[in-house]
């Protein structure tokens, strides 16, 4: 850009009063100023400041025309174009330019200037058939080493339609724009009340915050299965069973012994599992013979009445 400057002029108390001092020869005298009180010493019409003068000029042509190829014009100068083998050939000179575009736009196609090749922009991104319309006056900018084409700064229509964003699939608050120029906002909310303790281990997800990712806790069990024995518990684990876990009891199973004591006590100690009760003790109603009878661990013990004979088989229970 030029370098505007200022120019200040000399002020003096006597800007006319020159000072004349002989210099030894007849009619000869060395002439200097004598102007009094100096207010403004002003711009010197020097070398220094002439060449000053020139740099400046020459900046401002430079910026319309880096490379000196278009003569200094700073005005847009009109090239002419044409497409040949997907190659889009401009012809002309001057830093500012336009044409009129020939062809349409095909992928893979590429420009050069006056016969050299060059790679040609629109805004941020490689000139493509939003810039390059067959029938279309075009301005460009040419710096000797690139084509940068008026526009960008904006998404063309064609481009607008590829996306297929809607509102309900965008956040709530969140605008955005998709097939169109108009501005969109989302409106999509996370509801989710899932907790790490309530997801699978090894599983994530996000439940009302779409920043933040919630990973699983929850022990995965399986088959989780438990054995009991007559009367125990089993405490099922917290977390996921997929359903074929079992809870099982052990098999009861029965042997049948004689009770054979005549008349007077009898024990008798179980040693082929663990039991858990008898039945079957009497041949009737009637057991007046029998006074009492218990079980301890695996030992049954029999206190006779003082009546009748004992001598009768008895069905163990066990596992």
């Amino acid at each position: 850009m030029y370098e505007r400057k200022v120019w200040v002029n000399r002020q003096s108390e006597h800007p006319a009063r020159r000072k004349l001092t002989p210099t030894g020869n007849d009619g000869e005298y060395d002439v200097s100023r004598s102007e009094g009180i100096i207010m403004e010493d002003g711009d010197a019409f020097d070398a220094d400041t002439m060449n000053d003068l020139e740099r400046r000029v020459a900046a401002g042509f430079t910026e319309f025309d880096p490379t000196g190829a278009g003569g200094g014009e700073v005005t847009v100068q009109p090239y002419t174009c044409e497409k040949k083998n997907g190659v889009y050939a401009l012809v002309g000179s001057g830093a500012g330019g336009r044409c009129k575009i020939p062809a349409s736009w095909a992928a893979g196609d590429s420009f050069t200037v006056n016969g050299a090749a060059v790679p040609a922009y629109c805004g941020a991104d490689a000139v493509d058939g939003d810039t390059i319309v067959k029938g279309r006056w075009v301005l460009f900018f040419y710096d000797g080493t690139q084509l940068n084409f008026n526009g960008g700064g904006g998404l063309s229509a064609s481009k607008l339609a590829l996306a297929t964003a809607t509102e309900d699939n965008v956040l709530a608050g969140n605008k955005f724009y998709a097939g169109s120029k108009t501005i969109k906002e989302g409106t999509l909310t996370l509801t989710g009340n899932v907790t790490a303790d309530k997801m699978l281990e090894g599983s994530s997800g996000y439940a009302d915050d779409a920043h933040s990712i919630v990973a699983g806790s929850m022990p995965n069990r399986g088959s989780w299965g438990a054995s009991l024995s007559p009367g125990g518990v089993a405490t099922v684990p917290s977390g996921y069973h997929n359903g074929s876990g079992q809870v099982t009891a052990v098999s009861l199973k029965t042997v049948t012994i004689t009770m054979a004591t005549g008349g007077g006590p009898w024990s008798y100690t179980f040693t082929g599992g663990t039991l858990v009760g008898i039945r079957d003790i009497a041949r009737s109603g009637d057991s007046s013979e029998i006074g009492d009878l218990h079980i301890s661990g695996n030992t049954i013990t029999m206190e006779w009445s003082g009546n009748g004979i004992v001598n009768r088989q008895i069905t163990l229970i066990y596992y």
